[in-house]
């Protein structure tokens, strides 16, 4: 018996033409289509295609994120679908930009019996791509070659194959919003792999349409590819921020009337956004258990020895290239961010 594929649609106010794209699909052949409404204002879409016997229309009392659509999409399919009847699930976007020619040939390559995650690639590289589009899927492929050492031509597809056997995979990942499919990337891409179909690249209206939030959305995305790293860097921009206001309050008000007032000033304000570094990167960034004084005591000693080693670094690259000092001390500093980031990670902060 020749197996069949599950079509499985999130859906958040989706367009009129989601009805036309749904009724091409099932004229493709495709008798089993699941349309999660994540919480729309306009139900009357769902209402009418709910009435068809190849669809079933599940709802979200509230809007959660297409992550938890598609879990819910997942958990249904798994519960309600015979496997020996099934082979897998296809996940489509609501706005109609994947074709359905591009459906069919991903249930091509599901139906050949492949193990591995199957994602519909465009090609970023075509005049109609947006500027942010390109730039974004440029910014986090690089970023999975670099840190993962996974190459995905098109992170941001919402065309995908997922086999039986990685439904569990896909139910296991957490996160609720667009940063879900990264992270189904991510693990999928360790333990099965991935192939590639080229698809068309489509966009309507420059993808104005997507529920994709600009810095929410890229924020949680990031997050997971960079991990504690991520973090770290914002517990650093923070101190740092705190150690700028605080330094200009004493030099400002508190402390005016001091003769030493900027050495005063510079001293409380890095007691402060060091202390502040301190406890944010023991228990936030590496969540350590180690004790506190010795945690504590190594951290302010690496904080001393790093002011000491930019110093001196600085002083003698200064006297042998002809660059500015302060170009040079950006450049060392960078350095010693990433060096103070290992060591804290492997010694300082390191649970046993």
């Amino acid at each position: 018996m020749q197996k069949k594929c599950a079509i499985l649609i999130p859906a958040l106010d989706p367009p009129e033409q989601l009805k036309t794209y749904i009724a091409e699909l099932i004229r493709a052949g495709f008798s089993a289509i699941l349309l999660v409404d994540d919480g729309s204002t306009d139900k009357s879409i769902f209402a009418e295609l709910s009435g068809k016997p190849e669809i079933t229309v599940l709802s979200h009392d509230r809007n959660y994120g297409k992550g938890r659509a598609l879990r819910t999409g997942f958990r249904y399919y798994k519960e309600h679908f015979p496997l020996e009847e099934y082979i897998g699930v296809i996940t489509a976007d609501s706005d109609g930009q994947h074709l359905t020619e591009d459906v069919v040939q991903i249930q091509k390559k599901l139906l050949s019996g492949t193990d591995k995650m199957i994602l519909g690639c465009r090609d970023f590289q075509e005049a109609n791509v947006p500027p942010k589009s390109r730039f974004g899927n440029t910014l986090t492929s690089r970023c999975f070659k670099v840190l993962l050492g996974l190459s995905v031509s098109d992170t941001q597809t919402g065309l995908r194959g997922i086999p039986n056997s990685l439904m569990d995979l896909c139910l296991s990942v957490q996160g609720d919003r667009f940063e879900y499919e990264t992270a189904v990337l991510m693990k999928t891409g360790k333990t099965a792999g991935f192939e590639e179909v080229p698809i068309h690249t489509v966009y309507f209206d420059k993808n104005q349409g997507t529920h994709f939030h600009p810095i929410r959305d890229s924020f949680l995305i990031y997050r997971l590819l960079l991990g504690t790293f991520f973090i770290y860097l914002l517990s650093s921009l923070s101190s740092t921020l705190i150690d700028f206001l605080l330094f200009t309050l004493c030099d400002k008000l508190l402390l005016r009337q001091l003769a030493w007032r900027i050495p005063a000033s510079t001293i409380a304000a890095r007691l402060v956004s060091g202390t502040f570094n301190y406890l944010v990167n023991r228990n936030v960034v590496f969540q350590s258990r180690a004790g506190y004084a010795v945690s504590a005591a190594s951290y302010f000693l690496l904080c001393a020895a790093g002011a000491v080693v930019s110093s001196i670094l600085v002083t003698a690259l200064t006297a042998v290239l002809p660059v500015d000092e302060i170009l040079i001390k950006m450049f060392v500093d960078t350095a010693l961010f990433f060096v103070n980031y290992l060591v804290q990670k492997t010694f300082i902060f390191k649970n046993k």
